[in-house]
C-alpha cells in the first residue's frame, strides 16, 4: 500500500482526532524511523517520549517474544509472578508503598484522582479539591482533562467534573492563596512538558511541602514524561528535596507497550478497596515482563550517558542562542530539552524544516521546539541535529 492509499484510508475509516504529517514509517532502528517515502529519519521525539531506548531494541524485542509466546494475560482476577516483579522493581527505585497498573498516563492519572478523593473522604466530606499549575497536562479522560490547566483541551466539553482548580505555575503567592483545608491533592511535573519544557522552581516545592504539613493534603508526581530516566534521575521529583505521596507513570516504561502505574505511599494504602477501581488489562503478563526489562536497562551508566548528552545538547543550543537573538531561551534536563523561540519565529516552520532534512523534533507550549531523543542517541547524531537546526534557522 503507497503512503497516499494509507492517507486516505486513515481519513475515510479513522475518527479526524489527530492532525498528522504527511508522513509515515514501516521500520525503526535505534534512534532512526524508515519511511513509506524511502527516506531514514533521525527521530528526536521517541514517540513522544515513549521509546526511550529506541526502536526494536534487542532486549526489549527478545523479551516481547519470550513472553508472548508463554503467556499474554489472564485478567487481574489471578495472580501474576509478572505483575508482582514489576511492582517490587518499582518500589525500590522510589518509595515504600503499593502501585495500580494501567494502559496510559491518563488512566494512571485518573487513578490517582480517585485515590486522592477517597483519602479527602476519610478527613471530610468537603476535603475533595484538587489543585494543579497552569500549563500542566495529565491526560484527555473528562477527570485528567479537567486536571490539566490548559483551556484549549477542555473547549466545548462542558460541564467539567467540579473540584479542580489550578494555581499560576511557579506564583507561591497564588498557590498558598488556593491552598485550605479542603484541598485533597495537588499535581506537579517536575519539568511541564506540553506546557513548555518548564522546571518547577525549589522556591514553588518548598511552599508545597509547608502548605501539606498546614493542610493535609496528597502530593502527586505526574511522572508519565519526566519519569524513567528522562530527565537524567530516574523522576524527576528526585531533583528537588520531597518524596510525593502518589507517582504516576506511562509512556516510557511500557518500552513502546501501553503500560501504566500509580504508586502510592505505603501509609495511605489501607483507603484502597476491592472493587473501588479496576483495568481489565493492567498489569498483564506481557506488559509487566517487557517493562521489568526496561527498567534492567536504565542503569547509573544509562543515567550517566543521558546527563552527559543532554549537557553536550544544552550547550550547544546555547552557543546558538549567543549566536540568534530570536532563540529566548533553552530550558531542560537529561535529555527533555526545549528551546523557547521569539514570537517572530513560527516553531512549526522550524519542525517542518527539519523534518525536509529528515530530523524528526516536537512541539511544546506556545512556540517551543521540544526533544525527547531516544537515550541512544551519540554525539554524531547530536552534531547532524544542530548542524541541521543551525541551517534552518539562520
Amino acid at each position: 500500500m503507497s503512503l497516499d492509499e494509507i492517507i486516505n484510508f486513515d481519513k475515510n475509516y479513522i475518527l479526524p482526532f489527530y492532525s498528522r504529517f504527511n508522513l509515515g514509517f514501516y521500520k525503526g532502528k535505534g534512534a532512526y524511523l524508515y519511511g513509506y517515502d524511502g527516506k531514514k529519519y533521525l527521530d528526536l521525539t521517541s514517540g513522544i517520549g515513549v521509546l526511550s531506548f529506541g526502536h526494536s531494541h534487542p532486549v526489549i524485542v527478545k523479551e516481547i517474544k519470550k513472553q508472548a509466546s508463554k503467556l499474554i494475560t489472564t485478567s487481574n482476577l489471578f495472580y501474576s509472578e509478572e505483575r508482582v516483579n514489576l511492582a517490587k522493581k518499582l518500589i525500590s527505585i522510589t518509595f515504600d508503598g503499593g502501585v495500580f497498573f494501567s494502559n496510559s498516563g491518563a488512566e494512571a492519572n485518573e487513578a490517582a484522582i480517585k485515590i486522592a478523593r477517597l483519602f479527602g473522604k476519610t478527613i471530610s466530606e468537603k476535603k475533595y479539591k484538587i489543585l494543579s499549575l497552569t500549563g500542566s497536562f495529565h491526560g484527555r479522560t473528562l477527570a485528567t482533562v479537567t486536571a490539566t490547566g490548559q483551556k484549549k483541551y477542555q473547549k466545548n466539553l462542558e460541564p467539567l467534573p467540579e473540584g479542580f482548580d489550578y494555581v499560576e505555575y511557579n506564583n507561591v503567592e497564588d498557590l498558598e492563596s488556593k491552598a485550605d483545608e479542603n484541598v485533597c491533592a495537588i499535581f506537579l511535573e517536575g519539568i511541564q512538558g506540553e506546557g513548555g519544557i518548564r522546571p518547577l522552581s525549589n522556591e514553588f516545592i518548598s511552599k508545597v511541602k509547608e502548605l501539606k504539613k498546614k493542610y493535609n493534603f496528597l502530593i502527586i508526581f505526574d511522572e508519565v514524561q519526566t519519569g524513567i530516566g528522562r530527565t537524567g534521575k530516574y523522576f524527576s521529583y528526585m531533583h528537588f528535596d520531597i518524596e510525593p505521596d502518589v507517582v504516576t507513570l506511562a509512556k516510557a516504561i511500557g518500552g513502546g507497550l501501553p503500560v501504566g502505574a500509580t504508586i502510592l505511599k505505603r501509609k495511605y494504602i489501607n483507603i484502597c478497596e476491592a472493587g473501588m477501581h479496576a483495568s481489565t488489562l493492567g498489569g498483564n503478563q506481557l506488559a509487566s515482563a517487557v517493562a521489568l526489562k526496561v527498567l534492567d536497562l536504565l542503569s547509573e551508566n544509562t543515567l550517566e550517558h543521558i546527563n552527559k548528552i543532554g549537557n553536550l545538547i544544552i550547550g550547544e543550543l546555547e552557543d546558538l542562542k549567543r549566536k540568534y537573538h530570536f532563540i529566548k531561551e533553552v530550558r531542560g534536563k537529561g535529555l527533555m530539552i526545549g528551546i523557547d523561540f521569539d514570537r517572530n519565529v513560527n516553531v512549526m516552520d522550524v519542525i517542518k524544516k527539519l523534518m525536509d532534512k529528515r530530523i524528526l523534533t516536537l512541539r511544546a507550549g506556545e512556540n517551543v521546539l521540544r526533544l525527547l531523543p531516544p537515550f541512544v542517541i551519540t554525539q554524531r547524531e547530536v552534531d547532524i541535529f544542530i548542524k541541521a537546526l543551525n541551517e534552518v534557522i539562520k
